[in-house]
């Protein structure tokens, strides 16, 4: 778009009296300037979909650490129920410990069931050597445990509610993205037309798809973190000769993704091949992926790996 902002805009001045206008499928028009306000809401949107990602992850993560809280009591209370209530109604009940990766109703319901057969066992009466209420080898109560239990409930409505505010991000963005490509696949539609007589407008015009030619080998890149919220990532040289620029692009969450991610920066070939960025690390605990991209002058390109970087939850202060 941005490229496209500065063609229109040049396109504008020479043609002087009769600027450029598009009009659209859906029976509307875009002048240049309308274009720009159409990217900054673009942008604007974009950051909403990174925040979205961010927060979704810090929900995702509450709910890990609240689910190998309730797992690591698991085991302890299955052994109790080994050492001294064999032939009991209580074995037969007892649930089988769910995985880490389970889904929420698979992961919730036999923790669910274990609450209850806890609470039933105490009631009594106790058998030797056990005391009640049954507290397992940490001190955990019945009551701890439940109360770990409700907030996982609560933490996963907190998760799935940021999981539709994602969506609805992603939603609203792609409606703009979807009226600036037509926007751009239009304005090169009229232009052997409207710059029939300034051939360097034509030479010149913005492409939306790469020119014929191989796709770079991807370069190998690293990063790392560094305090107080910026990632630091490093990559090799490409020895493509058409090499245009080297960028970083990414986006907030646990895995990189291929429609969310944006450019962050870009170095020219010769530049100190290193990127420093505070993208996605506005808070503790936040996690970002990125991959450093190899493009050529025909716009061809190569991603490296995904590289991930995660911002502590507490820095340490400095001895």
């Amino acid at each position: 778009m941005n490229f496209f902002l500065q063609h229109w805009l040049s396109a504008n001045t020479v043609l002087g009296a009769t600027p450029v206008v598009i009009g659209l499928p859906d029976k509307t028009s875009i002048t240049q300037g309308q274009f720009a306000l159409l990217r900054d809401k673009l942008q604007t949107q974009q950051n909403a979909v990174q925040a979205a990602l961010v927060n979704l992850q810090l929900a995702r993560g509450v709910v890990n650490v609240k689910k190998g809280e309730l797992l690591a009591k698991f085991g302890p209370f299955a052994a109790l129920l080994d050492g001294y209530y064999q032939g009991t109604e209580f074995v037969e009940a007892r649930p089988y410990a769910p995985t880490f990766n389970d889904g929420k109703e698979n992961f919730l319901r036999p923790l669910g069931a274990m609450m209850t057969v806890w609470a039933k066992i105490n009631e009594g009466p106790a058998p030797a050597g056990v005391t009640l209420p049954l507290l397992l080898g940490d001190g955990t109560s019945q009551g701890a445990f439940a109360t770990v239990l409700s907030a996982l409930i609560f933490s996963y409505a907190s998760m799935e509610a940021k999981e539709v505010l994602l969506q609805l991000a992603r939603g609203a963005r792609n409606l703009t993205q979807a009226r600036a490509y037509a926007t751009m696949r239009i304005y090169r539609e009229v232009a052997p037309d409207k710059f029939m007589m300034h051939p360097d407008l034509l030479e010149t015009l913005p492409r939306l798809t790469p020119l014929p030619g191989h796709t770079p080998e991807r370069v190998n890149a690293s990063a790392t973190y560094e305090a107080p919220n910026q990632s630091k990532v490093v990559y090799d040289a490409s020895p493509e000769p058409t090499l245009a620029r080297y960028e970083l692009r990414g986006n907030g969450g646990d895995e990189y993704s291929e429609e969310d991610a944006v450019v962050i920066a870009m170095n020219e070939p010769g530049a100190a091949r290193e990127f420093v960025t505070p993208f996605a690390l506005n808070q503790p605990g936040a996690r970002v992926a990125l991959k450093v991209y190899v493009v050529l002058n025909t716009g061809n390109e190569a991603g490296s790996a995904a590289l991930f970087v995660q911002r502590p939850v507490s820095v340490p202060l400095a001895a």
